[in-house]
């Protein structure tokens, strides 16, 4: 949560620094290889999500230990929240200070979920089993794996922006993609039941990391590969789906499960265009968050990391599906006042 409202902060404050960098891209000498107009602060807009996805990962583990009836609208109300202090706060902190509006942030953020919390456990006085830590925190690892391969699509490295991004915007995109591999093992790790499953857990999102990331410079970058996309998302997501696979204990399952992946990682890493469709799809719902903070879709430019939250919604799925939850009748709807049942 902590690095999340860091990556946004330095987003959010760059924003004037954006448009300096975007009028003398298209001052004289302008070509079709240099950003258009809009370009580039709907790429710093499509940071602040990110960064915005970070957090609401960090938010989900941190209260996965709290009771349904708490931990539920605590998280709807900080994302919201959040959501909404991007629109506004995210106006005053422009070309202010990095330091200032992390804590803004934070503070906005953290009192909306603690109330909503605490209003939610008022009303509801029933008596609750206990807590549904699970879901939360595979809420969070779906996101986290949904959102990280998408970074190689903004293409922040690419020639086209590399000369024209800001410095805090360049950091705050290696920041944000150090926060998804950290609340991809958090998650992973704490949803792990055996030794093997804690491994996986804390390496294969490290190596996604490295897989990511390659060195410019004296810093680093998100690599430019079309491959890198389907790779990333199948290390960063196959902690939860072969745990998944494995609930039963059956090795068949497993087998099954990891064999999916390899060829899955396989086919994307050939055929990058199959994750197209989702990014460009889930574009447009970024579009409803970022678009009251003022971002804006021109000839030039196109919002992508809504697409990692359409794809986290597959992951969810097939979560579900590797677990056989995802049948009709496993599926009960919940009538307020009745008793809560563990996540099945």
């Amino acid at each position: 949560m902590g690095l999340g409202s860091v990556a946004w902060a330095l987003a959010a404050t760059s924003m004037t620094a954006v448009h300096a960098a975007e009028a003398r891209a298209l001052g004289p000498g302008h070509t079709a290889e240099m950003p258009g107009e809009d370009e580039l602060a709907l790429l710093a807009h499509d940071a602040r999500l990110a960064s915005m996805i970070v957090i609401a990962c960090g938010l989900a583990i941190a209260l996965a230990s709290l009771p349904r009836r708490s931990a539920h609208p605590g998280w709807l109300g900080a994302v919201s929240a959040m959501v909404i202090a991007n629109a506004t706060l995210g106006r005053a902190v422009d070309g202010g200070s990095v330091l200032l509006a992390d804590g803004g942030l934070v503070l906005v953020t953290g009192a909306a979920g603690t109330v909503a919390a605490l209003v939610a456990a008022r009303r509801d006085r029933t008596p609750e089993a206990g807590t549904d830590g699970q879901r939360p925190l595979v809420v969070a690892s779906v996101l986290a794996a949904g959102t990280l391969p998408v970074l190689v699509v903004q293409g922040m490295g690419s020639p086209r922006y590399v000369d024209w991004v800001p410095a805090d915007l360049a950091t705050s995109n290696l920041v944000t993609a150090l926060a998804l591999a950290l609340a991809a093992v958090a998650a992973a790790v704490l949803l792990a039941r055996s030794t093997a499953g804690v491994a996986l857990g804390a390496v294969l999102p490290v190596v996604a990391l490295v897989v990511l990331l390659e060195p410019s410079g004296s810093s680093w970058q998100v690599r430019e590969g079309a491959w890198v996309m389907g790779v990333v998302l199948v290390l960063t997501s196959a902690p939860l789906l072969l745990g998944s696979a494995g609930r039963s204990g059956s090795q068949r399952g497993r087998a099954a499960a990891a064999t999916g992946l390899i060829g899955a990682g396989g086919l994307l890493a050939f055929a990058p265009q199959l994750l197209v469709p989702p990014i460009i799809a889930g574009g447009m719902f970024g579009m409803v968050l970022t678009a009251p903070a003022g971002a804006y879709v021109n000839y030039d430019g196109l919002p992508v990391i809504g697409g990692g939250v359409l794809i986290a919604a597959v992951l969810f799925l097939l979560h579900l599906m590797m677990r056989g939850g995802a049948t009709p009748s496993a599926v009960s709807l919940e009538v307020p006042g009745a008793a809560h049942q563990p996540f099945r």
